[in-house]
Order: structure tokens, then C-alpha cells, then sequence
């Protein structure tokens, strides 16, 4: 959909909920990703790095281990040693790049469903970390529109699971055929259909 069409089908709703990374956010160009290359340089290829964001990044995610411990694992499984200096250059190239800039078609439209009277939450799968140390810190315009948030590390929870939606209905405070979900990611969009609530995969910047 594009983005006129995201807003009409928000006028049909009583609240809107957003994802965070991509959606508040310019996503990084993964393709060039800046980590393939650093990580590259200590024996963990391409690869590597993507079947160790498959296996652990939902436990950094969900809160379980801490970034440090995310790509230890990683680096391990390829047969490779991460020292600790390391580790705040990794963060930069990873989380720094999710955070570098808010996207601001996405906050010109909160402003003006928040002016028409919508409820509006942010509903992310995000580490306590980044919540802490990145977003609190970074993103007090876009925290200052929003009647709820729900962050996965803190929760203990991720999407697509279902306990995490029902959270959110319940600290936005309306029934999920009253709610949209915009997310970047379809399976997360697809949940939520599934869960009774509406849906739609949201444009890339």
C-alpha cells in the first residue's frame, strides 16, 4: 500500500499501532550492511553472520541474552574469537544503524491522526539495550504522540507471537477489529490479521 492508502484505511479504525525499525525509521541498506564487512575481517563471512541472526537475534530481542553475548554466539559458531574492544564497534554497525534517522512521513502522519483523535502505540520486537541506551534517549518527539508501548525485551514476549498483540490490545485499551497494525515485516502483519486485527505491510521510505 502506499502511503494515502495506509492513511485512509486509518480513518476506518480507532487506534493505530506502529512497528519501530523501518516504519519509524529508515532501514539500513542490508545489502551493503557495514557488519558483513567488519565481521569479515575476523573469519565470519556473510553466511555466517545471517545464520547467526537467524538462530539468536529473537533471544536479543526477546530480552534473553545481552548484545555482547548475541555476537559471541555468532562469532563462536564460525570458529572465531570476539574481544571485548570490539563489541561497542559492532553495536555502532549493528543498532546505530537501525536509529540513524526517524522517518518523517511516518511522524507527520501520527501527527495528524493523533489530531483527528486516534490512538497511536508503538508495538516492537527490540532489545532492552537498545530500548535504554538508543530509542529512549533518541526518540522523545516520536514517544511524545503515543497512548501505549510495548517492547518485546521488556516483555519477554516477540512478534509474531500472539501474547504480545494481546498485550498491546490491552495497553491500548480497544478491541484488535478497532486497531490497525503497520509493520515492515509480513508475517508480522499476516499474525496480526490472523489475531482479528487490520493489517498492512507499510511502505519503505
Amino acid at each position: 500500500m502506499t502511503l494515502p492508502e495506509i492513511e485512509r484505511a486509518c480513518a476506518a479504525v480507532d487506534g493505530v499501532v506502529f512497528d519501530f525499525g523501518g516504519v519509524a525509521t529508515v532501514s539500513p541498506n542490508t545489502d551493503g550492511w557495514p557488519i558483513y564487512a567488519y565481521c569479515a575481517r575476523f573469519g565470519v563471512d556473510r553466511a555466517a553472520v545471517h545464520r547467526g541472526w537467524q538462530r539468536y537475534r529473537s533471544l536479543w530481542d526477546g530480552g534473553f541474552i545481552p548484545f555482547a553475548e548475541l555476537y559471541r554466539r555468532m562469532f563462536a559458531d564460525a570458529g572465531a574469537a570476539l574481544a571485548d574492544k570490539q563489541v561497542d564497534e559492532l553495536w555502532e554497525l549493528d543498532s546505530g544503524c537501525w536509529i540513524r534517522t526517524l522517518r518523517e512521513d511516518t511522524l507527520a502522519l501520527m501527527r495528524r491522526l493523533k489530531a483527528s483523535g486516534k490512538k497511536l502505540g508503538v508495538l516492537s520486537n527490540m532489545s532492552p539495550e537498545f530500548y535504554e541506551r538508543l530509542y529512549v534517549p533518541r526518540c522523545a518527539v516520536l514517544r511524545a504522540l503515543l497512548d501505549a508501548e510495548v517492547i518485546s525485551g521488556l516483555e519477554l514476549l516477540c512478534k509474531p507471537e500472539e501474547p504480545i498483540y494481546r498485550l498491546t490490545e490491552r495497553r491500548m485499551g480497544l478491541p484488535p477489529d478497532r486497531l490497525l497494525f503497520l509493520d515492515d515485516t509480513e508475517a508480522n502483519v499476516l499474525a496480526a490479521r490472523a489475531f482479528g486485527w487490520h493489517a498492512e505491510v507499510y511502505p519503505p521510505a
